[in-house]
């Protein structure tokens, strides 16, 4: 049986519940770089700049590329960030930010209570979030002469894949992303349609 594939949100979601009159709201964001998390969460802040908390975990990438970070927000070490870390990551999401606002309602919960808390609403938001199969991407460069530069964009679009950078000097020097399980039949297209003149080497995406 096949591993169940890395899904990633399609648009904003909120969902909250209250456990012992606290009051927890669930916000999840997709994003692709960690500028896009703090963006969207100075946007909760200021939504509900009266909170006690505003507790959040964000996964971008897969593997060797994830990157990834968490923060308790002035919760107790432990009990807010990591558990939504978690739960994104149990939920087999990335491209992720997940945000817990909480209005204390008078009653101490614990440490393990938190932990629940936290993890639960954020496993609870993302049964119900719209989703869509995250596939890697890599950054592919390569240079080439003139002659062959066009080659290479009707490769790119052959490939569907997407043109990031292009350089004109002696040689034009050419970046674009792909899908990863494409990149080797692009790579291996390239350098036999230009007799071996062409090569694409790797280069990591940086989100």
């Amino acid at each position: 049986m096949s591993a169940s594939p890395m899904m990633q949100p399609l648009e904003h979601f909120q969902h909250q519940t209250k456990i012992k009159a606290s009051k927890f709201i669930a916000d999840v964001f997709p994003i692709r770089l960690a500028e896009e998390a703090a963006s969207s969460l100075a946007e909760i802040k200021k939504r509900e700049h009266t909170a006690n908390h505003h507790c959040f975990a964000w996964r971008i990438g897969l593997g060797d590329q994830e990157v990834w970070r968490v923060s308790d927000d002035g919760e107790p070490s432990g009990t807010a960030g990591m558990p939504i870390y978690q739960a994104l990551v149990g939920g087999n999401i990335t491209n992720i930010l997940a945000v817990v606002t909480r209005y204390f309602g008078g009653t101490k919960l614990g440490k393990g209570g938190l932990i629940r808390a936290y993890s639960g609403v954020v496993q609870e938001t993302i049964l119900l979030i719209k989703t869509r199969a995250f596939i890697p991407r890599v950054v592919l460069v390569c240079e080439c002469d003139f002659e062959h530069a066009n080659l290479v964009y009707r490769l790119i679009e052959t490939y569907e894949a997407k043109l990031l950078d292009q350089k004109y000097a002696a040689r034009v020097s050419i970046s674009f992303s792909i899908n990863e399980e494409r990149a080797d039949a692009l790579a291996w297209d390239l350098h036999e349609l230009s007799n071996g003149t062409i090569k694409a080497k790797h280069q990591s995406l940086g989100n």
